[in-house]
């Protein structure tokens, strides 16, 4: 609830900052409901389905899921890089990401909504795998375990809501400046490791995320382009 309010500090202030200009809130306004009304048209947009890649997906996820136990073990003793994953962590959460969709989106209408509208697209999508696989946390025990769906905490780590989420931004950054998007990737990729370093999720959880973050995106860039 705090860090909800705290995001609505800073848009608003923001906001304020550029409101001289008429800019800032009428554009973050449209994102947001723009942003939100997009959803009903990427989920009516039939997706066209590549099973080359989504076999690749799946088995690389599968196979990573093996190494789950051995990488968690290794980056639990780096306790000295807590700190900077701690950091890294926060950028996708609500105080992060406030700051990061105000700033970006306060002079651009469109982007605005292309953050948040797929953001809204890939947290859906995000949640709904994980309260449907069930996998335990490496807080939990030293070997992943699944419960199959529930709505446990302990068994909703897969995929990594981070990863998928920064992935997500990763892509739609990339979209619109292309030239930067080696430093957008290394960027969300640095977020997927903070969350194994931080003994929040596993390494096939990470790259669970960053698959789904970037396919999420890709389709609703995709749809709204093409209902455009």
């Amino acid at each position: 609830m705090k860090k909800a309010v705290l995001v609505l500090l800073l848009i608003c202030l923001f906001s304020g900052l550029s409101f001289a200009e008429g800019k800032g809130l009428s554009n973050l306004t449209y994102g947001i409901i723009e942003g939100t009304k997009d959803l009903g048209k990427v989920y009516s947009t039939p997706i066209e389905i590549d099973y080359l890649k989504s076999a690749l997906a799946l088995t690389g996820t599968l196979v990573t899921s093996l190494f789950d136990s051995p990488v968690h073990g290794f980056f639990s003793d780096l306790k000295s890089l807590e700190t900077v994953a701690v950091v890294l962590s926060k950028s996708v959460e609500p105080v992060g990401l406030g700051i990061l969709y105000t700033t970006l989106g306060w002079n651009n209408k469109d982007f605005a909504r292309k953050m948040i509208g797929s953001s809204l697209f890939t947290g859906i999508n995000t949640i709904g795998l994980k309260y449907l696989v069930g996998k335990s946390r490496p807080l939990v025990s030293d070997v992943p375990s699944y419960i199959g769906p529930n709505f446990k905490s302990d068994y909703n780590t897969f995929p990594s809501g981070h990863t998928a989420l920064s992935f997500n931004l990763a892509t739609v950054l990339s979209s619109e400046y292309p030239e930067y998007s080696f430093w957008f990737y290394t960027w969300s990729s640095s977020v997927g490791l903070s969350r194994i370093i931080l003994e929040r999720h596993w390494i096939s959880d990470v790259l669970g995320g960053a698959i789904t973050g970037t396919y999420s995106a890709n389709i609703y860039l995709k749809a709204i382009e093409e209902n455009h």
